[in-house]
C-alpha cells in the first residue's frame, strides 16, 4: 500500500507495484537511462557529429569526467540510439557508432592490434603498422562507421611523452583518413595529456561532466531516480534530509549514486519498509568513494574506520550555502 502522497512514477514502475518482490528487485538491478540536462547536451553534440558530412578535417570531441561520473553511460546511450543493423544486401553489419575501449598501452602497434581484434578482424600481427592502419580504415568504411569512439583514453596514456605523442598521431591520422569524427572519453588526466599536443587540443575540445553539487539539478536527478524505483511508499529523495546525505555518500558521482540507490532500494523491499530513509541508508555500511583508501589503510593496520556522516552532510550544506552566497553577490552586481 502506498503512503497516499502524490508520486510521479514511470508507467512501467506503476505496473510493477502490483508485481512480485522478485520482479521489483530485478528491475532495480537493471540499468535505466536518465536524461539529465548535462548528459542530454553532450548527447546532442555527439548526434551532430554523427550526422555531419565527411570533411577533410572533421570535428571531434573529448568527453571528460571523474571515474564513475557518467561518461560511458552517455556514449552507451548514443550507441543504443544508433544500433548496429544487419545489411540485407550482404553478410555484413552496418555500425554507425563504433565504440572501442582504449587499450592499456600507448604503443602504436598495439593500438592498431587492439582495434583490429575489437573489430573481429583477421590480421597478421607482424604486418607493418601502415598495413594495419589501412586495414582498419577499410574495415571501418565497410561497416558504415559514422563516428568512432575510444572510451577511457586515459588508460592509453600511461607511457612517456614520446609514446603519448605516437598515440595522438595515430588518432589524428585515423580522423584525417576516415574524414569522420572521433570521440574520446577520459578522466581529467586525459585532458591534461591532450593539452600537451596543440593539434589535439584544437581538434578535441572538451565537454565536461562535472561532479554533482547540492543544487536544483541534483534535486531533479534524485526525483528522476525515485520515479524509477518500484517502492510502495514515497521516499522523497530530494528532501532536505536525504539529498545532502545522498550527495555526501556518493561523493557527487552519478555512478556511485546509482549503485547506492540500487542497494538501498533492494534493502527497502527485502526488509518490508518499502521506502528509503536516512536510517536505512546508514545501515548499508556504504563507504563514500573519497574515503575508501582510508578505510583500506585502517583495515591493513587492523583498525576500524568510522565514517562521520553528520560532519560530511554539514560540509555539503556549507558548500551549498557558500555557492548560494556567490550567486546572490553576482545578482547584486
Amino acid at each position: 500500500m502506498t503512503d497516499g502522497k502524490a508520486r510521479r512514477l514511470v508507467p512501467e514502475v506503476e505496473r510493477l507495484l502490483g508485481g512480485t518482490d522478485k520482479e521489483r528487485l530485478k528491475y532495480l538491478g537493471d540499468d535505466h537511462w536518465i536524461g539529465y540536462p548535462m548528459a542530454l547536451g553532450i548527447l546532442s553534440e555527439m548526434a551532430e557529429l554523427l550526422a555531419a558530412n565527411e570533411v577533410r578535417r572533421p570535428r571531434n570531441m573529448l568527453v571528460v569526467a571523474n571515474t564513475n561520473n557518467g561518461k560511458t553511460t552517455v556514449i552507451d546511450r548514443l550507441k543504443a540510439l544508433h544500433p548496429d543493423v544487419t545489411d540485407p544486401d550482404s553478410d555484413g553489419v552496418q555500425m554507425p557508432v563504433v565504440k572501442l575501449n582504449a587499450p592499456q598501452s600507448p604503443d602504436e602497434d598495439r593500438f592498431y592490434n587492439h582495434i583490429l581484434e575489437s573489430l573481429g578482424a583477421i590480421y597478421k600481427i607482424r604486418a607493418p603498422k601502415d598495413a594495419k592502419f589501412f586495414q582498419i580504415c577499410r574495415l571501418l568504411r565497410d561497416v558504415g562507421m559514422k563516428v568512432l569512439i575510444f572510451d577511457e583514453i586515459n588508460n592509453s596514456l600511461a607511457g612517456n611523452m614520446i609514446q603519448r605523442q605516437q598515440m595522438f598521431n595515430a588518432i589524428k591520422s585515423l580522423s584525417n583518413e576516415l574524414q569522420r569524427p572521433i570521440i574520446l572519453t577520459g578522466t581529467f588526466e586525459a585532458l591534461v595529456a591532450v593539452r600537451e599536443d596543440k593539434q589535439m587540443q584544437n581538434r578535441f575540445p572538451p565537454s565536461i561532466l562535472p561532479v554533482w553539487e547540492l543544487d536544483s539539478t541534483f534535486l531533479q536527478l534524485l526525483a528522476s531516480f525515485e520515479s524509477l524505483m518500484p517502492l510502495k511508499q514515497r521516499s522523497n529523495l530530494a528532501s532536505e534530509v536525504l539529498a545532502p546525505l545522498l550527495l555526501a555518500m556518493c561523493g557527487g558521482l552519478i555512478g556511485e549514486l546509482c549503485e547506492l540507490l540500487k542497494r538501498a532500494g533492494k534493502r527497502a523491499i527485502t526488509s518490508g519498509r518499502e521506502r528509503i530513509s536516512a536510517r536505512l541508508l546508514l545501515e548499508l555500511d556504504w563507504v563514500p568513494p573519497d574515503q575508501r583508501d582510508r578505510q583500506a589503510s585502517a583495515a591493513e593496520q587492523g583498525l576500524s574506520y568510522r565514517i562521520n556522516y553528520k560532519e560530511m552532510v554539514q560540509r555539503v550544506q556549507a558548500d551549498e550555502a557558500e555557492a548560494q552566497d556567490e550567486w546572490d553577490d553576482d545578482d547584486a552586481d
